[in-house]
């Protein structure tokens, strides 16, 4: 399976149409390279119907959510990404209070869930950039006086 790359959200909601796509989705990009146990560090598997896999050494089974950003999330998974999805496209900040209307959920859960989104999008500061920089618009010093 391809690696969603797009910020079409007609192509998302064909990618992303049930959560069983979301799971499928999220075990091909998670095992892509193989199964590793995460106890005994074997790397045979059972995988099961609903995605996950079984070690075949341990017996220990992990899901395809387990260990990433949807590990227990409180709602549906395809709202999970399609929450992901428009703060990863949209250029304007996202109140907690909107996306839990929008998508259907408590103020409280969106708030958390959105810090967890949050965290692996901060810049980690590795890659600055350089060379000439176009910038559409930006205010230095706060309100004009005039004004």
């Amino acid at each position: 399976m391809d690696l969603y790359a797009g910020q079409n959200l007609l192509d998302f909601t064909v990618w992303f149409k049930t959560d069983e796509n979301c799971k499928e989705y999220l075990a091909n990009f998670k095992w892509e390279n193989g199964f590793e146990c995460v106890k005994c560090h074997h790397i045979a598997s059972q995988i099961r119907k609903d995605f996950s896999r079984t070690c075949n050494k341990c017996s220990h089974t992990e899901t395809e959510s387990s260990n990433i950003l949807f590990n227990k999330v409180k709602f549906d998974l395809r709202k999970a990404f399609f929450l992901c999805f428009e703060m990863a496209t949209t250029t304007k900040s996202l109140s907690a209070s909107y996306m839990g209307v929008r998508f259907g959920v408590i103020e409280k859960t969106a708030r958390l869930f959105m810090h967890k989104i949050r965290e692996p999008m901060k810049s980690s500061g590795n890659h600055l950039m350089d060379g000439t920089i176009h910038i559409d618009e930006f205010a230095v010093g706060g309100k004009e006086k005039v004004k």
